[in-house]
């Protein structure tokens, strides 16, 4: 049975057909710190460059390819592409409705979000608290099942079944100021409500280091986007630092094709030299794809297996791409997203020009087990090609730097960075600081 894939193309068919074109015209003369939270294996994860070739299956391969174009089909501009973003923890009963649908629509498997442990962390002025210490231990427990910290805006969202640890009840919430005062210990109920916790202390949020990952889809469709990448990089982490002077930065690069392509994945590691980190991106081109899904989950895998840096700091992982990965890999792509989520790495996926419904399934998942986000380019630039509208019902138009630099400025202050009124292009729904109200 033939499948028809939205919004996807790529560029060497789109290169064709203006060739055919102009032949035709010339004929007619015209939480921070490693969360100890065990999570299994993850089978055949390790995908790298050289690894043996896989046909696909006969179903796979009859894809009907289909890319709409916008209103200008260009490269990107500086400062012009524009995206949306949405946080599914702070709306976490839209999300379970729009997961459970959908799963049932795409045929794509979920991870386990039911029971949620939530909480918000205050000092005693009844400000967010960023960066204290957290445990989770069930009643009766020797042992805690979780230990990290508390994200932005004092923020703690925790999912224990999708780790194995069943549905609790209740649970003991044990915080732990730094250097002052005595830690807090609260029994808070499973019941999908935030508890709030006072912690005696108004330390703040300064983070010891901030460890950067890029996991870029490197395919034909998406030479755009890499360039924006590599133009842009340099002067969204300068922003961004504004938020944390002096804090201590590592970059981290993979990027990813597909089987029968030239490579699979390519695991550049980390590095402290941001002019290194620039020449990584300027030597990479795009290229090879032709179907639709690519090796997301093997790419995924290995930014989890990144040496991340323990201790009170930033992990964020942006994962850019516009294919989600092949139907067979979409379990280990969760179970991926769930190791990193184990060791306190925040995933941010970014949905690119001709997104489809299977990737912001497995994305915004992604996202939201980790307390990411999911952002989303729109075609308010009138730049690239179509983009397809996503399954939520509020978000702010912004340009997709500016987004960018909130959300690392979000992180590294510990409070959530709005848009300021002038830079909203437009929006959709009720949003209030990230919450949809309708």
């Amino acid at each position: 049975m033939t499948r028809r894939l939205p919004l996807t193309l790529n560029r060497r068919l789109w290169a064709g057909l203006a060739l055919v074109g102009a032949l035709s015209a010339c004929e007619s003369g015209g939480l921070r710190e490693e969360a100890v939270m065990v999570e299994p294996a993850i089978a055949d994860t390790v995908a790298v460059e050289g690894a043996p070739l896989a046909l696909e299956s006969p179903a796979e391969r009859a894809v009907v390819v289909k890319r709409v174009p916008s209103r200008s089909p260009r490269a990107p501009r500086r400062g012009v592409l524009t995206a949306g973003d949405i946080d599914d923890a702070l709306n976490l009963g839209a999300f379970a409705r729009y997961q459970g649908g959908a799963a049932k629509r795409l045929k794509l498997p979920r991870t386990n979000l039911s029971a949620p442990i939530l909480a918000r962390i205050t000092d005693f002025n009844g400000q967010p608290a960023a960066g204290m210490r957290v445990t989770l231990r069930k009643p009766g427990a020797a042992e805690p099942f979780y230990s990290g910290y508390s994200g932005v805006d004092g923020l703690v969202s925790v999912f224990p079944a999708a780790y194995g640890h069943g549905r609790p009840g209740k649970v003991e919430l044990r915080t732990f100021p730094e250097g002052q005062g005595q830690a807090v210990t609260r029994m808070i109920a499973t019941n999908g409500k935030r508890a709030s916790v006072e912690v005696n202390t108004d330390q703040g949020w300064k983070p010891d280091f901030l460890d950067l990952a890029f996991v870029v889809d490197t395919t034909g469709s998406m030479a755009d986007e890499l360039a924006w990448l590599t133009k842009e990089l340099k002067s969204i982490v300068r922003q961004a630092k504004r938020a944390a002077p002096g804090v201590d930065i590592r970059y981290g690069l993979i990027v990813y094709r597909d089987r029968g392509d030239q490579y699979v994945v390519r695991n550049y590691g980390f590095t402290k030299s941001q002019s290194q980190m620039q020449k990584w991106l300027r030597a990479q081109n795009a290229g090879g794809g032709g179907d639709y899904p690519e090796a997301a989950a093997q790419a995924l895998a290995a930014g989890a297996a990144l040496n991340w840096r323990r201790g009170k700091g930033e992990r964020l992982m942006f994962h850019i791409a516009d294919a989600p990965a092949h139907k067979r890999d979409a379990k280990a792509y969760l179970s991926a997203a769930r190791k990193a989520a184990a060791q306190d790495v925040q995933i941010f996926g970014l949905g690119a020009s001709g997104v489809g419904a299977e990737s912001e399934f497995l994305m915004r998942q992604a996202s939201v087990v980790s307390n990411g986000r999911y952002l989303f380019l729109t075609d308010d630039s009138g730049v690239g090609y179509g983009h397809a509208e996503p399954t939520i019902s509020c978000y702010q138009v912004s340009k997709l730097n500016d987004l960018m630099v909130r959300v690392l400025k979000s992180e590294l202050s510990g409070k959530r960075v709005e848009a300021k009124s002038s830079g909203v292009i437009r929006q959709v729904g009720s949003y209030r600081r990230g919450v949809c109200l309708n």
